[in-house]
């Protein structure tokens, strides 16, 4: 398929953007260096005022670029403890905190589908502040010392896993954050060779801590995720090992993920540079890389191709740490048919009361991301391609691959 002509332009427009932040950057260090303000006090981490925002696609992976900044004096570490400051993005420059309008404990799933995209757009102003500091002040946080019950909820793309997360949802006993991106950052970052295993193993925790501050501590937090974040769970297991662990999966959900993919007319040229080059890909953005070690190992040509491995990739994590997880893997097929009996095994599991499970059924009655760029209406016009007999012999060896049953693919229909 060629790429359009509009894709591409805005993909140049991208490389513009990125080019002139990237430009104000050398600008601000040479400011720095003559106003003496390179080193600022180690108390205090460097303030900025957002001239200007921008995003190739609101689901691409937050990172410092989206924010054009100047400047604008410092801010005492200790202010950055308090909720209504969350981090943003993790580089090896440092840390990006941004400041919102509201404590991040108020951003939850029943509200925020996907917490990333009011932080990009709420954001009032960022922070940074170095790796090392950025772990030091999380080591004086109360999360820290005596973190709540925490729960990291993995699972593939398009799975009915908001719906999930929604039912997980009762304030007074849990709370739900869905989608935040430093984890995401740092599951693609590792696999793509940018963070070594002792780097992530060093800024989990710390990210870990940030998120657990913002919410009660007599109530369990669940970390909804996108579909790239298993890749943590053995991170997890050694480095928070109190951490709870659910997955959930679908049955024949390829196509649901290619409609998802191809909402995004981005989506399949960033594909074709990352095949060429993924240095120069994740230039534009890391969601072309969300499977990135599979990408380079089976090479998929198409967005068909591609789904399968952002549909199955998870599944391979689930299959060589099954015994990492907590509670019998959830299925969305059974979620929506045995609604009752399949919370009844996850709530006991993660130690919700089950008079909560008539409360959480009635989230069926609704599209659980209605409103936003995923929901039903969004995606009902988007088609998949046609599927060939050798593309589908392809698509039966990548599921092999992830160890994704042919009863469970869909392939063999």
């Amino acid at each position: 398929m060629a790429v359009e002509p509009g894709t591409v332009l805005r993909i140049v427009l991208n490389a513009l953007y990125l080019l002139f932040v990237n430009y104000v950057e050398v600008l601000k260090a040479v400011y720095r260096h003559f106003t003496h303000t390179t080193q600022i006090n180690p108390k205090s981490a460097r303030l900025t005022r957002i001239l200007y925002r921008f995003k190739r696609d609101p689901e691409e992976i937050s990172r410092r670029e989206d924010f054009l900044t100047i400047d604008n004096g410092v801010i005492s570490k200790e202010e950055l403890k308090n909720p209504r400051w969350t981090v943003y993005s993790l580089d090896k420059r440092g840390a990006v905190f941004i400041e919102l309008p509201r404590p991040l404990g108020e951003y939850t799933i029943e509200k925020e589908p996907f917490v990333f995209v009011p932080m990009f757009e709420e954001a009032i102003r960022c922070a940074e502040m170095d790796l090392d500091s950025y772990v030091a002040l999380s080591e004086e946080l109360d999360s820290a010392k005596n973190p709540q019950k925490t729960v990291l909820f993995t699972n593939t793309a398009r799975c009915a896993s908001t719906l999930f997360g929604k039912m997980l949802h009762h304030e007074g006993h849990s709370r739900v954050l869905a989608e935040h991106h430093v984890l995401v950052i740092l599951a693609i970052g590792n696999a793509e060779g940018y963070w070594s295993d002792a780097d992530v193993e060093k800024l989990l925790p710390p990210s870990v801590h940030f998120l657990q501050n913002a919410f009660p501590k007599d109530e369990i937090l669940v970390l909804k995720t996108t579909s790239t974040e298993a890749k943590l769970v053995p991170a997890f297991k050694k480095v928070l090992p109190d951490v709870k662990h659910v997955f959930m999966f679908r049955h024949n959900g390829r196509e649901s993920v290619e409609r998802m993919l191809r909402r995004d007319n981005g989506q399949e040229a960033l594909l074709k540079l990352y095949a060429f080059c993924p240095q120069l890909s994740t230039a534009f953005g890391y969601l072309a890389a969300s499977e990135g070690l599979l990408i380079r190992e089976l090479h998929p040509t198409n967005l068909v191709e591609f789904s399968m491995l952002v549909y199955a990739g998870p599944y391979l994590i689930y299959a060589e740490n099954k015994d990492s997880f907590d509670v019998p893997i959830v299925w969305h097929n059974e979620l929506i048919k045995n609604t009752e009996a399949v919370l009844k095994v996850v709530y006991e599991g993660l130690g919700l009361p089950l008079d909560l499970i008539e409360a959480a059924k009635a989230h069926l009655k609704q599209d659980s991301q209605a409103g936003t760029f995923l929901s039903r209406a969004a995606l009902a016009d988007v088609k998949c391609a046609e599927i060939t007999p050798e593309q589908n012999e392809i698509l039966k060896r990548y599921a092999a691959r992830m160890k994704v049953e042919p009863e469970v693919s869909g392939l063999y229909d």
